[in-house]
């Protein structure tokens, strides 16, 4: 595992990690041994000790690893997306905003945004930045506030003219422009390629990431209109109206298309067999810039398998199949960052915090992603134990020797030797197992 290097406080660093994987949670307070313990590890997360572990000290050593892990790779995907710290029953945590739950229902929790690095060629994930924020947090002034500024308080105004305020947009740009300079900063000649969800479809985001001279794919949203006209008439008359109104990209005819044939696909868990992929493309002219879009249909025995097509707009050059494909392809690597998001709360406890002011919950979540990076390494290493290796395939893992399917296999261990012991405390013998078994079967059939 990599280490935080010279840091004041490094046996207590290592106390906490080691409490935190053992665990696989955030608690500070119930992994603690004692009131002295737990001091000490709050205090190094809190920012109220002269040498505190801040989330900037974390990050600058996921960052200097990520890069080492690189190398000289002339293209990096940098995958950008969300993910919900869900505090439903908190009501005391400081700056406690408001998220969705999984329902869409509107709870109380903080928002992150996190970003990974990807070489296209190896498609392995480098964990790069992340950032902690919420809607309740004095400085957080929304993009639809601005859009009413004169409606808001004189502390929003004054805070707006001062540029002290923070929202999505202002925190994703920020983090963009991060990345970019720390990916450049030795190579400044690789090309950088920004992925991102409907959430960023937006001409602000796309006219600002072109402008670091980087590249991006954006899904949008079926809502965006294309730049072509389409002729209205008048309810009453039939006349044609002198109103301007644009067609939807979606219904658009686009100027170019082709297909490939996809032998298999797995979507949610389902699995597609021979899918015919159609990529059409054509540019869009979003007031001084022109785009291309990529619009992907997928259809199996010539049927939709989804209800509408997906849209892309990226800044790349587009003038052939090959190319429109590889932006379809760049997107659906998004799935990447969410398999990260998924092991940083099913390993790590991402949203079982229990410390209430918001220094301490930044660092700790910045701490969390930092060790995603262990697990990394000890998967690595994984791979060559014949151990590990057995206890994949107990988990039934086809071959594949991970650290999910080592877990599974524990788990299935760990529920083998309960039976056993339980089997040798109430005298059972493996052959009344079998024989109650065989009863079973007999009377089920």
């Amino acid at each position: 595992m990599f280490e935080i290097q010279r840091h004041p406080r490094k046996k207590n660093i290592e106390l906490l990690t080691d409490k935190i994987l053992t665990n696989n949670n955030l608690h500070i307070y119930s992994s603690s041994e004692d009131k002295n313990e737990y001091e000490k590890l709050s205090g190094l997360v809190s920012g109220k000790q002269v040498n505190t572990l801040s989330q900037d000290i974390v990050l600058d050593c996921v960052q200097e690893r990520t890069l080492a892990d690189l190398g000289s790779s002339i293209e990096v995907y940098v995958l950008h997306d969300g993910c919900d710290i869900r505090k439903p029953e908190s009501s005391e945590l400081e700056n406690l905003g408001q998220v969705l739950s999984l329902k869409k229902q509107v709870v109380r929790g903080y928002k992150t945004l996190n970003s990974v690095a990807i070489n296209p060629q190896e498609q392995q994930v480098h964990l790069l930045d992340h950032q902690v924020y919420s809607n309740a947090m004095p400085t957080f002034v929304s993009q639809e506030a601005l859009a009413k500024l004169s409606e808001q308080s004189a502390e929003t105004q004054q805070l707006v003219k001062d540029n002290q305020h923070i929202n999505n947009v202002i925190l994703f740009k920020a983090q963009a422009k991060r990345c970019s300079e720390i990916l450049k900063k030795e190579n400044p000649d690789r090309t950088i390629c920004h992925i991102l969800d409907r959430e960023y479809d937006s001409e602000d985001i796309f006219s600002y990431l072109h402008h670091l001279k980087d590249q991006f794919v954006i899904r949008l949203k079926l809502s965006r209109d294309s730049d072509e006209t389409k002729t209205l008439y008048t309810p009453k008359t039939g006349k044609e109206s002198k109103k301007i109104a644009y067609q939807k990209l979606v219904d658009k005819k686009f100027a170019h298309k082709g297909e490939y044939l996809l032998d298999t696909l797995t979507i949610q868990g389902k699995k597609y067999t021979k899918v015919t992929c159609v990529v059409e493309w054509d540019t869009l002219k979003l007031g001084e810039m022109t785009y291309q879009v990529v619009r992907i249909t997928l259809k199996q025995g010539g049927n939709n398998i989804f209800d509408h097509p997906m849209l892309l707009i990226t800044n790349r050059n587009i003038t052939n199949l090959e190319e429109a494909k590889s932006v379809y392809c760049a997107y659906i690597l998004r799935f990447k960052i969410e398999i990260v998001f998924r092991f940083l709360k099913q390993n790590l406890g991402w949203e079982t915090i229990q410390v209430r002011d918001f220094n301490s919950i930044a660092n700790l979540l910045a701490i969390a992603f930092f060790l995603v990076g262990y697990f990394k390494e000890m998967e690595t290493a994984l791979k060559e134990h014949p151990t590990a290796k057995m206890l994949c395939k107990l988990a039934l893992s086809k071959g594949k020797v991970t650290l999910f399917f080592l877990l599974k296999g524990l788990e299935k261990l760990a529920n083998f030797q309960e039976v056993t012991s339980w089997m040798k405390e109430n005298d059972i013998t493996h052959e009344q197992i079998d024989e109650l078994v065989q009863y079973l079967k007999t009377k089920k059939s």
